[in-house]
């Protein structure tokens, strides 16, 4: 009940920010003129498409995302919808810090779209720093920001390189871990820019290993004089995108897996063989449908992806993995915005070795107030819910004479959530009181979005447990 009324009073505080009795946003009523009779008889055709802004770009990119396409005729109505799914299709490709698509010169029954970009920076080598554990709130709470438990090093984050959106990514890592990788991608390597290819090397050798769960926690193995697992990765990926919003990537690569004997000897279904050494392949295949306006941070539309991965051959590896995982988002009025959306993981067969057991805890898959648990299993998943409202977006002035950077735009969203999960585990259930049980929490927080994709969130929650807590994320650019 205290936990009930917790949420209900949050709920107050969010909804009774000054301007929420504003009008609704243009946005809708560009909608309803959208939808007038006349604007959906009146044809015009377009001319021209004129391009501007794009330095490194090449023209052709920015062209294949634009919707509508010279001299075929639209409606009105149309060409208002295609207009903004073509600027939504532009910042989505994450090269531009803005995109504004328009038409302009509209005569008798033709006109021009007009379409201009501010391209980012586009190489980052920036100093690489951060905490070896799943996420920020176990290394400042847990670890009392232990400087021990840090990687470190240099982080090169080379985009656009051809100007056709290919990535290089260099790490060279020192401290807690040591990293060495490197990867190219390139999603257009034909001329209808539709099939993509890419490769993955790394290296990492580390100090401590997580062998085994108990009461939900990681337990560690730790040898300060050596180090206690070696892995070495080599891969390639092939892509498919043929239109704007469906995406299928495939990889193939080769996994070595070398860890101290010591760790078979705490846990021995870390691997499912005697041996410490595990050589395996793994194919991964994964499909995107994302029809959202702004993939890091969605107000409007659904998204739906598809993982599916098929690790090893062999009774020492053999893993029949697949995850699904979709969200709906929903304008509403006043600047306010619901979403939907949940992740459902199933691992075959069901006697996996605990290496192949990570579920809710680990990455991007976890409940909002249970960052300081782990829950292994082989069946489960999670459902979301957040309402959120804009309650302020500025800009501000950075003194470069700079058409790209002479403005840092921000924008700020208080919420209230609620989310509830469940993991099915057949092993390693003895002392985890997570497994196997409905999991449920909730709270109030922050969202703060600026340039570059980043997205800072605050939040205080809640949980089944009667545990609360202020946590902090942070998503990388």
């Amino acid at each position: 009940m205290r936990a009930l009324w917790t949420y209900l009073i949050s709920g107050a505080v969010l909804l009774s920010v000054p301007g929420f009795s504003q009008v609704q946003e243009s946005g809708s009523e560009e909608a309803a003129y959208q939808d007038a009779g006349i604007l959906q008889q009146t044809q015009v055709t377009v001319r021209n498409i004129l391009i501007k802004g794009n330095k490194k770009t090449k023209t052709y990119i920015v062209e294949r995302e634009i919707m509508l396409k010279t001299g075929q005729s639209y409606t009105i109505s149309d060409i208002l919808a295609q207009i903004r799914t073509s600027r939504q299709n532009l910042m989505n490709t994450r090269l531009f810090v803005d995109a504004t698509v328009d038409f302009t010169r509209w005569e008798n029954d033709s006109l021009d779209i007009v379409v201009d970009v501010k391209e980012r920076w586009y190489v980052f080598p920036v100093p690489y720093f951060r905490p070896v554990d799943r996420n920020w709130n176990v290394w400042i709470n847990q670890y009392k920001v232990s400087m021990d438990r840090v990687n470190y090093g240099l982080k090169v984050q080379a985009a656009n390189v051809t100007g056709r959106n290919d990535k290089v990514n260099v790490w060279l890592q020192d401290g807690y871990t040591k990293q060495y990788a490197f990867s190219y991608y390139n999603p257009f390597v034909d001329k209808k820019l539709v099939h993509g290819l890419g490769f993955d090397v790394a290296y990492s050798k580390t100090r401590e290993i997580n062998y085994t769960t108990r009461q939900n926690q990681q337990v560690f193995f730790k040898d300060e004089d050596g180090f206690v697992r070696e892995q070495l990765y080599m891969g390639l990926v092939y892509s498919y995108r043929k239109g704007s919003i469906a995406r299928h990537y495939v990889a193939l690569g080769l996994f070595f897996d070398n860890v101290a004997d010591t760790v078979l000897n705490l846990n021995p279904k870390f691997f499912n063989a005697a041996s410490s050494n595990a050589i395996y392949p793994e194919l991964r295949y994964r499909y995107q449908y994302l029809n959202v306006d702004y993939i890091p941070y969605p107000t409007n539309g659904y998204s739906v992806e598809f993982d599916f991965v098929k690790r090893g051959v062999s009774g020492t590896m053999n893993l029949w993995q697949f995850k699904l995982r979709a969200a709906k988002h929903f304008p509403l009025p006043w600047k306010m915005y619901y979403s939907l959306g949940g992740e459902a993981h199933l691992k075959l067969p069901f006697d996996q070795p605990y290496v192949n057991q990570p579920m809710l805890g680990y990455g991007d898959s976890y409940l909002r107030g249970m960052e300081y648990y782990v829950v292994d299993g082989v069946a489960g998943g999670f459902i979301r819910n957040t309402l959120r409202k804009e309650v302020l977006s500025v800009k501000l002035k950075t003194g470069l004479k700079s058409r790209t950077y002479g403005t840092i735009p921000f924008r700020f969203y208080t919420k209230i959530y609620g989310d509830m999960g469940f993991a099915y585990n057949k092993n390693n259930v003895t002392g985890n009181m997570l497994t196997n049980k409905f999991l449920y929490t909730g709270g109030f927080g922050l969202d703060i979005l600026t340039i570059y994709d980043i997205v800072l969130r605050f939040e205080y929650s809640f949980n089944q447990l009667n545990e609360q807590a202020f946590f902090f994320h942070k998503n990388d650019f």
